[in-house]
C-alpha cells in the first residue's frame, strides 16, 4: 500500500462536511470524476473524461452524462437517472432511481468546488468544472 495514497484517503474522509451543514443547491451542474477509491486503492481516471450533470431543485432533479466538446460545449445522454435528496440527522444520500434499479450514493462532501460520494465500498471524488 502506498502511503501517499493511505494519507489521501484518510484526508478526505476526516475533511468530509458535517452533512447537517451542506448546501445541496451546490449539487447543480458539472462534476467530473477525478479518481475512484476502494479498500486504500485509488484509481484514476486519467485517460476517460466523465462528467455527470446534476439538475435539483427542491430536493429532487436528474442526472445525466455528458461529454466535453473541443468547442466547450457538451454532447449530452439521452439517459437521465431521477435523484432525490434524502437528509436525516445522519448523513445525506442520494436516492437514484431508473427504469431498471434503485440505490442510494451517500453525499459525504459537497462544496463549490468538490463532491465526495460513497457507493456502497467505493468513495467517487469529481471536481466541479465551468
Amino acid at each position: 500500500m502506498n502511503i501517499k495514497y493511505f494519507f489521501s484517503i484518510l484526508f478526505i474522509l476526516l475533511s468530509c462536511n458535517d452533512s447537517k451543514n451542506i448546501d445541496t443547491n451546490l449539487l447543480n451542474g458539472y462534476w467530473m470524476i477525478e479518481n475512484v477509491s476502494r479498500e486504500n486503492e485509488v484509481f484514476r481516471l486519467d485517460n476517460t473524461t466523465l462528467v455527470d450533470f446534476y439538475k435539483i431543485k427542491d430536493y429532487s432533479g436528474w442526472r445525466t452524462k455528458v461529454k466535453p466538446l473541443i468547442d466547450n460545449s457538451f454532447r449530452t445522454s439521452n439517459n437521465k437517472v431521477f435523484v432525490k435528496i434524502i437528509k436525516n440527522e445522519e448523513k445525506i444520500s442520494l436516492a437514484i432511481k431508473t427504469p431498471w434499479d434503485n440505490w442510494e450514493e451517500e453525499l459525504l462532501k459537497l462544496d463549490s468546488i468538490s463532491l465526495i460520494l460513497k457507493i456502497e465500498d467505493k468513495i467517487f471524488r469529481y471536481i466541479k468544472i465551468r
